[in-house]
């Protein structure tokens, strides 16, 4: 494992480099460059995806057993690179990595390339900057995955949807673990649990529907409810605990709709810098009628002094369910060309803004669908609570272009250290 000291060298030899283009980290001897564009007309914080299969077209057993990103900085930047934190994420369990992640921050419609240098003999790990984290243990209550940044934490309680877990102002940190133990109804520095989401949407939750009858997936049930749990439930997996992203993985491998059997798998991730969700759900039908097709929708619940400032790709809403906690809001964020506003689902607790997809399911055709949902509570100290979740939304719509991927190996050969040859 690379210690400290040996970072404070490595980050050191930075400014060394003589130009941008030099063989940089001497015992690797591999290095994908990689081509990144932000389209845009604003600037862009986001994390660059780098799509494993399709990279590994051109780099072959990318990104190996140790990779390290390297950011070339613009002509005339006080250092000719940066390194950046980056991790490698395995999706769907197969233990094979699909996504190797990394931050960037790009101009309007500037192109930068990153070297990301990778080896299949290393094995040292490296350490960066705690800034995310994920956890399937949360307190009294196993049933749950919670994830987080700095800024806020998130978690589910047995279902689809999300709850939120705010810091108190002037307490940014990864304290989501404390919240089991210090009591989640007071703050501290762990922050508070601010909504209580009830029989409803809560916060991105999904649903199905067949004309007028919706479904949800079914609730795992809490251990401290001490009833038995339900025959079908949701399982859950942390995929990553950072240092880039956080991502946990909520499953149901069988749902039963009447005569229908579904499965889902929803991905969510929060990125170190961010406040927001990125929701990937995936549903499949694995037994549906021919006759038979249902809608999939995503909301977020209503709130005591209800306010909307929807617009198109947007539910935006704030409200104040106790005058202890104070004003709070909620988002979803989605394309507006793959999904639409509708009328609100009326649960148990109370009404749900939602959205529906135009992508329906059905027997032989699968549905995926992405958004992203995000929180802000004045109690953090946030006195525009619309205003803040309009520059979240600006946040989460940001993206880069990855591609052009070119392997290049390393010019000295008889430098590499720890490499096979």
């Amino acid at each position: 494992m690379l210690g400290r000291a040996g970072l404070i060298l490595l980050f050191a030899s930075i400014g060394l480099a003589e130009t941008s283009h030099d063989w940089l980290l001497s015992n690797f001897a591999d290095r994908l460059e990689v081509q990144l564009a932000n389209p845009s007309d604003s600037e862009v914080r986001t994390l660059a995806v780098v799509p494993v299969p399709q990279a590994s077209q051109a780099a072959l057993r990318f990104p190996g057993s140790l990779a390290i990103a390297v950011l070339l900085n613009p002509a005339g930047s006080r250092y000719p690179v940066t390194i950046v934190p980056s991790q490698a994420d395995d999706l769907d369990g197969d233990g094979s990595p699909d996504e190797f992640v990394f931050p960037v921050r790009l101009a309007p419609h500037e192109t930068r390339l990153a070297h990301l240098y990778y080896s299949t003999t290393l094995h040292d790990r490296m350490v960066y900057p705690k800034r995310v984290h994920a956890e399937h243990s949360f307190g009294y209550n196993r049933a749950t995955v919670a994830l987080e940044s700095e800024q806020i934490g998130y978690r589910t309680y047995g279902g689809f949807f999300l709850d939120i877990q705010a810091r108190a102002e002037g307490q940014p940190g990864l304290y989501n673990n404390f919240v089991g133990y210090f009591g989640s109804g007071r703050p501290s520095m762990a922050g508070r649990d601010i909504i209580h989401l009830g029989d409803t949407l809560g916060l991105g939750g999904i649903f199905l529907r067949q004309g007028a009858q919706a479904f949800r997936p079914p609730l795992n049930m809490p251990d401290y409810a001490h009833k038995p749990a339900s025959a079908e439930a949701p399982h859950y997996r942390v995929i990553s605990d950072g240092p880039v992203r956080a991502v946990v993985e909520a499953r149901m491998d069988r749902w039963t709709i009447g005569e229908d059997e579904v499965s889902i798998r929803a991905i969510y991730s929060i990125a170190a810098g961010t406040s927001f969700v990125q929701c990937q759900v995936r549903m499949v039908p694995l037994r549906m009628a021919v006759s038979h097709v249902y809608e999939v929708g995503a909301g977020l619940r209503h709130l005591p002094g209800l306010k909307l400032r929807h617009a198109p790709g947007r539910l935006l809403l704030s409200g104040m369910q106790e005058a202890r906690i104070g004003p709070l809001a909620l988002a979803l964020f989605y394309a507006p060309s793959e999904a639409a506003v509708a009328e609100p689902l009326i649960t148990r607790d109370d009404r749900n803004e939602i959205i529906v997809f135009g992508d329906k399911l059905r027997a032989g055709h699968a549905v995926e669908v992405q958004y992203q949902v995000a929180a802000a509570w004045s109690g953090s100290g946030i006195s525009d609570l619309f205003g803040h979740l309009e520059i979240v939304e600006k946040e989460a719509r940001g993206g880069v272009r990855v591609g052009a991927f070119k392997l290049t190996h390393t010019p000295v050969p008889a430098r590499i250290e720890g490499e096979a040859n």
